[in-house]
């Protein structure tokens, strides 16, 4: 098994004047990653001799989207460091929450940053970056002694955060590139393709996407920051075969596409790849007008368990309200509260058994526990699988609203209003109640131009629903909250709600 850093020094190698990465300013060939990614690596080894031999220390990397941020991340993979990539927007008292808890050995950090942290662990070195310089070529750049391993835990993210505090996962290397391999066979990538993740690096989705695309020896286009403008512009002035995005993301692209005179099509995008959301029937009709030529593949996953389920063109066209079928690599089991086998059709809790599941999360095995079970894992998540192998996802466990004693799975409500052209994007939530307990309440944002009654909505839901799941409010709002990864946060949402109540 190649490790990661290993296959960019092949491809620096075998191909050295090959276009890894094209970023807003430059394009940065394997031979020049290859060789930042060695200074970066003698960098961080400043530490060495400190280090016990089965040390795994982690490297804290607090930057915006750049090609220093790739070096120092593919850096700490090879020399057997581990990763733990920060977010810029957490507050600086969650920021300095996260690096006093997980007390990393190296902490690199764009110059920007570098006042949001006035106080550091003194056990932790501090790297300032300028991701704007080059790296000075006077630097050391020799290959470092210390190397990794196929199980090594090299990265660490944090989940989302939709519904609480973070929590830190490992992973090992193994699981990635185990990944790599089933997803060449699932969206058909090879050395050819130029790729497009327009996300913040700091979400697993854009992480995930470039350095699967490196490891192959493609073509990764590393955007600063979305733009729908500069998204369409790279779209239609580069030939990007693959494009990694969330349903919001589509939605502004798809406005910019609209809006411009100066971009008649997009045929060159073979497959856009999508998690986070279920895409609403009108934005898959959208995806047609903008990228003629792409097939539409939305996987479920989460970061404890990689890849689960993939809902492939096929798919897409014959069981749309599916959530797929099981990723290559991939066993699901659907079971009953007493750990039978669910039969078809009949709801039960989603675990599943693959070679990409997490190492568990930093520092806490208690919670671990919870999640791993054996050479099994479940997130909580209810859904139930028809006779064809298709899996439909009910609920996650966590945003169950219990109402007047009756379980209700909001994502069943937020589905049917989002058949409304006129939504755009809706979120169900339990508000407390004296008489009710929970009151379903629903959120919604209109399409720009669109209106809907509450009427019409309450109507839908009567006709289609059972009557205690129908919405008991409405609101409207003119903007979600959102979590870094694209997703509409509930924390933020819920706090939102309480100053409204």
């Amino acid at each position: 098994m190649m490790l990661l850093a290993d296959a960019i020094h092949m491809h620096a190698s075998q191909n050295p004047d090959k276009t890894a990465i094209f970023d807003d300013e430059r394009q940065i060939s394997y031979a020049e990653l290859y060789h930042g990614i060695k200074l970066a690596a003698n960098e961080l080894l400043t530490i060495e001799d400190d280090l016990e031999a089965d040390d795994i220390p982690l490297v804290g990397l607090l930057m915006n989207n750049s090609v220093a941020m790739i070096e120092y991340f593919l850096a700490a993979t090879k020399t057997g460091m581990c990763a733990a990539v920060f977010d810029p927007k957490w507050s600086d008292a969650n920021l300095i929450e996260v690096i006093n808890e997980c007390e990393p050995r190296v902490l690199v950090i764009d110059m920007e940053f570098n006042a949001r942290i006035p106080h550091i662990p003194d056990s932790t070195r501090v790297i300032i970056v300028d991701a704007g310089e080059p790296r000075s070529l006077t630097r050391k750049e020799a290959e470092p002694r210390r190397s990794s391993t196929e199980d090594s835990l090299f990265y660490m993210g944090y989940t989302s955060g939709t519904t609480g505090r973070p929590k830190g996962y490992l992973r090992s290397q193994r699981s990635w590139i185990e990944s790599f391999a089933y997803a060449h066979e699932t969206f058909v990538h090879d050395a050819g393709d130029h790729v497009l993740a327009p996300g913040s690096l700091v979400y697993s989705l854009t992480l995930y996407a470039c350095i699967q695309t490196l490891y192959i020896g493609g073509t990764f286009h590393l955007t600063r920051r979305f733009r729908a403008e500069c998204v369409l512009e790279t779209l239609a002035t580069h030939a990007v075969t693959h494009l990694y995005l969330v349903p919001t993301m589509f939605e502004a692209l798809y406005k910019a596409f609209t809006a411009s005179d100066s971009v008649p099509g997009l045929p060159t995008v073979r497959s856009l790849i999508t998690s986070g959301d279920k895409w609403s029937p009108e934005s898959k009709r959208k995806v047609t007008e903008v990228f003629e030529n792409a097939g539409l593949y939305e996987f479920y996953g989460a970061s404890e368990l990689s890849f689960v389920t993939v809902l492939d063109p096929e798919g897409n066209r014959y069981k749309p309200d599916s959530i797929g079928k099981p990723f290559a690599g991939v066993q699901v089991s659907i079971r009953e509260a007493d750990h039978t086998e669910a039969t078809e059709g009949t709801v039960g809790q989603l675990f599943v058994k693959s070679p990409m599941i997490f190492a568990g999360y930093y520092g806490s095995e208690a919670e671990t526990s919870q999640v791993v079970h054996g050479e099994w894992a479940t997130v909580g998540d209810l859904a139930t699988r028809d006779s064809e192998g298709y899996v439909y996802l009910v609920g996650r466990k966590k945003n169950m609203i219990i109402s007047g004693g009756l379980n209700i799975y909001p994502e069943e409500i937020e589905k049917l209003l989002l058949t409304l052209d006129a939504i755009e994007e809706v979120i169900v939530v339990g508000v407390p109640d004296v008489y009710w307990g929970q009151k379903v309440t629903a959120l919604i944002k209109l399409r720009m131009g669109s209106e809907v009654s509450d009427d019409e909505m309450v109507s839908l839901c009567r006709h289609e629903l059972a009557t205690y799941k129908c919405p008991k409010e409405i609101i409207r709002v003119d903007a979600f909250p959102y979590t870094t990864s694209g997703k509409i946060s509930r924390t933020k949402l819920y706090e939102l709600l309480k100053i409204k109540i």
